[in-house]
């Protein structure tokens, strides 16, 4: 084939099309869009025939869908001399073609193993063509827009042939190449439809027109209405081009033949001919146009691209390192990993517990705020619970001199009635301060346990290991902390005070007394009313001492002296271990995410070397 669509070319255009081949190859288009020519059309639009003028590769064909998955379009342009190359790939397959007429071949056997016989696949097919001939250009062809189901086809092929479509045309980075036939109604194009839809001020769609020799006689002013965009505008405007026939294709007309039978038939129509002066005809003239447009959009995009990927290496890197990075072979390497997540997770404890936030937690972990929430619910459960100079309380104190009353006459007060009733009132509020322990045991287990699936996450032996951990320093520190508690509530028994505290209190009390006016010797509760004012002095300074206590007990021992236990526990499960390596094994799942964020990140700054000398 006569190389008559490449002569001029720049040589500074082909790196920029490679280095996008090279970031698609990398996976990049997989999280970022790169820039591409879509070429979209309806059924019998000629766009495979536009497909193989380009590409000088015979496409399938036949009725119906010939194009059932996306397929990539890599046209190289090699030296002189040197024979043509082809290299088809999909999923994990890769096939070496050795001429353009086994592509056909090779496209449907790789179409069938994607979509089955009748479907649709958004699978990618790549076909990769250096040729002396051939273009630098990359295009995707997208499956021809159809409306109805023809014979065994899934009934809403349409609409995912359309989604799919879509998929690519909508990407800001996307040139969209519609192709039109000129012997059909421009309105009612579908093609041209989704272009808009997608593009509605048509910065990124260019439009190409088929078939000019079929259109009617003297109906060629129509078509030039198109092109000087006075129809359907488009600021990349249109192009007319015209491909083999099916004459041609009959008769096995060659694509430089077919290349020189174009230039004669817009010769010789005197409303086309200015065209090609303005190179808005012919294949020579969308080649060169095509890759032009190809390589600004590159460069437009390309800061864009490096501000993402530089992002992306960013979300990944973090990702990667809160799994610890790369785990490595060296054992001990891999101690030094472990004693160091250990250590991690223990300090994070420590803070936690202290309500030292250096980091930002949910609140499901947040230790010091749950328990002054608690502790904040016990003060105001115990100082509701002080006895008041009240009906009730004197009713209290009559209730117990009746039953304790021994040879004492009328106004002696009875010390075993006031010790009595304090031990009563003080030993109903153990219950609430036992139940409010095992609510913060509870919750510190949850908590330690959460940040050790943080800590530890994909490491199921060593999760395990520490929970296991965890269960049994949280039963002895809650053992301890109710040894303490009750011991604290018998010693209460006690009754004691301070004299000079006791006092004190006694005088605020008695003077609120007197205030209420119950202090007149004519009062026959007289002795009563003496009793519930000590019975009000005495209990509020144990409620105090109790308000106090019981927090103090449940920091110490189910935050400070867990933590720092935790710290002994998991140091000696770390340097008792026998097997690091099982301790470090991770699940399924974790070790695919790691590896996927390993090669993610290796291609990330592949992509980010390659754009750096652009």
């Amino acid at each position: 084939m006569a190389c008559l669509l490449y002569t001029g070319y720049e040589e500074k255009i082909r790196p920029y099309i490679d280095l996008i081949d090279s970031l698609r190859e990398l996976g990049l288009d997989k999280d970022l869009p790169l820039p591409s020519i879509a070429v979209i059309g309806d059924q019998s639009s000629g766009k495979s025939s536009v497909l193989e003028m380009l590409s000088e590769v015979s496409l399938p064909r036949g009725t119906g869908i010939v194009t059932r998955c996306p397929l990539e379009l890599k046209l190289k342009k090699g030296e002189k001399g040197l024979p043509w190359e082809g290299q088809l790939r999909y999923r994990d397959s890769s096939v070496t073609l050795n001429s353009p007429h086994e592509v056909e071949k090779e496209i449907k056997i790789a179409q069938e193993h994607l979509a089955g016989i009748t479907g649709i696949s958004s699978e990618l097919i790549s076909l990769q063509v250096e040729s002396s001939c051939a273009p630098n250009l990359t295009m995707i062809d997208l499956p021809g827009i159809i409306r109805v189901p023809i014979g065994d086809q899934p009934q809403d092929i349409g609409s995912t042939i359309k989604n799919l479509i879509n998929s690519y045309i909508r990407k800001e980075e996307t040139i969209i190449l519609v192709v039109i036939p000129c012997n059909v109604d421009i309105a009612t194009t579908e093609a041209l439809k989704m272009a808009q839809e997608a593009d509605p001020k048509g910065e990124r769609t260019l439009g190409v027109l088929t078939k000019p020799d079929l259109v009617d006689y003297d109906t060629e002013k129509e078509i030039l209405k198109i092109i000087n965009n006075q129809m359907v505008p488009l600021k990349k405007g249109y192009m007319l081009i015209k491909c083999r026939g099916q004459h041609d294709l009959l008769a096995n007309t060659s694509l430089a033949s077919a290349l020189e039978k174009e230039t004669e038939f817009f010769n010789k129509n005197i409303h086309f001919r200015p065209l090609l002066d303005k190179k808005m005809a012919s294949f020579q003239h969308l080649s060169t146009r095509l890759t032009s447009e190809l390589v600004v959009q590159i460069r437009k995009c390309l800061p864009g691209i490096h501000e993402k990927i530089g992002s992306k290496i960013n979300e990944i890197t973090k990702q990667f390192n809160e799994m610890g990075g790369t785990i490595p072979e060296d054992t001990k390497a891999r101690v030094h990993i472990l004693t160091s997540k250990i250590l991690n997770y223990c300090d994070e404890l420590t803070n936690l517990a202290m309500g030292d936030y250096k980091k930002k937690y949910s609140s499901e972990v947040k230790l010091h705020h749950f328990a002054r929430e608690k502790f904040a619910e016990w003060y105001k459960k115990l100082d509701g619970a002080k006895i008041k100079l009240d009906e009730g309380a004197m009713n209290m104190v009559k209730h117990h001199e009746k039953h304790s009353k021994g040879r004492e006459l009328p106004g002696f007060t009875n010390y075993r009635v006031f010790e009595a009733i304090i031990r009563d009132q003080i030993q109903e509020l153990l219950e609430p301060s036992l139940e409010m322990m095992n609510e913060f045991s509870a919750k510190v287990e949850t908590v330690c346990n959460t940040l050790a699936l943080l800590h530890f996450s994909g490491l199921p032996v060593l999760v395990n290991e520490i929970q296991a951990k965890i269960a049994e320093l949280c039963h002895k520190m809650e053992s301890e902390a109710e040894q303490m508690i009750r011991t604290n509530f018998k010693m209460e028994g006690m009754v004691f005070a301070p004299d000079e505290m006791y006092s004190y209190r006694l005088m605020k009390f008695q003077s609120l007394s007197q205030q209420m006016g119950r202090s007149s010797l004519r009062n026959p509760n007289l002795d009563v009313q003496t009793m519930v004012v000590h019975l009000q002095t005495y209990y509020e300074i144990a409620i105090d001492r109790l308000i106090q206590m019981v927090p103090m007990v449940l920091r110490y021992y189910l935050l400070q002296e867990l933590s720092a236990q935790m710290k002994v526990e998991l140091a000696q499960l770390l340097f008792h271990s026998k097997d690091v390596d099982a301790l470090l094994h991770e699940d399924d799942d974790t070790a695919a995410k790691r590896r996927a964020l390993k090669v993610s990140l290796d291609w990330l700054t592949k992509a980010r070397t390659l754009l750096m000398s652009y």
